[in-house]
């Protein structure tokens, strides 16, 4: 069974929340709602006001841009110990994406107005929020390249080298064909087809359960990587 560290040991390593003093840490600890996320389970809705600050412990969680049509697209996955911080904190509007758990997951929840109001005590923390948040349009930028330039194929061969650490061949399917399809903005059908010819190629090997890449080097070749 797995053991349950402590929060204030899981914070140390935190993007932005790590940065804070022991004694702010503290503080930390004394405000978090430690919450419990079912599968598909949705934290807050596109077009919500929401102010808080999340760290996730355990688990994986999603956002999800949704089209007044009924089509979705992932904008980008939140793994194990990183943090989320509301747009609506900083700015006031809705968020423009919903959020949802790919998996069970534990994650802790802060008012985000709290959590600035220790922030600004402390410069280091206040350089990380702000070197996160550039990096996060740098991210968000390098999607957009991909969407535009890069074909189906590539951004396919790309979400699933995601899925497998490096030192590993294989992992657990956590995404449903209609979630991939999501991801790579194209069609389950699309997916299915490209999946099959990379099969074929002896590429990878994917199933209900597991991924398995059986050739790691040419699906990078196929996105880019050096």
């Amino acid at each position: 069974m797995r053991t349950m560290r402590p929060l204030s040991d899981l914070l140390e390593n935190a993007e932005v929340l790590g940065k804070f003093t022991a004694s702010q840490k503290e503080r930390l600890v004394s405000l978090a709602v430690r919450r419990v996320l079912k599968r598909d389970e949705t934290l807050f809705w596109q077009g919500d006001d929401w102010t808080n600050v999340l760290f996730i412990s355990s688990g994986r969680l999603r956002s999800v841009i949704h089209s007044p049509d009924g089509r979705s697209y992932v904008v980008s996955t939140w793994e194990e110990q990183e943090e989320f911080w509301a747009h609506t904190l900083f700015d006031g509007g809705p968020m423009p994406s919903t959020m949802e758990a790919v998996q069970e997951s534990i994650v802790y929840q802060w008012d985000g107005e709290e959590v600035l109001n220790i922030l600004f005590e402390n410069h280091d923390a206040i350089r990380a929020l702000v070197a996160r948040q550039i990096k996060l349009i740098r991210k968000r930028r390098e999607t957009i390249f991909d969407l535009a330039f890069h074909p189906v194929t590539n951004r396919l061969a790309k979400l699933l080298l995601e899925q497998v650490p490096v030192s590993e061949t294989s992992a657990q399917r956590d995404l449903t064909l209609d979630q991939i399809a999501s991801m790579v903005a194209s069609s389950p059908e699309v997916v299915c087809r490209t999946l099959y010819q990379l099969q074929r190629d002896g590429l990878l090997h994917v199933t209900r359960a597991s991924i398995t890449l059986h050739d790691r080097e040419a699906l990078e070749r196929l996105v880019g990587v050096e």
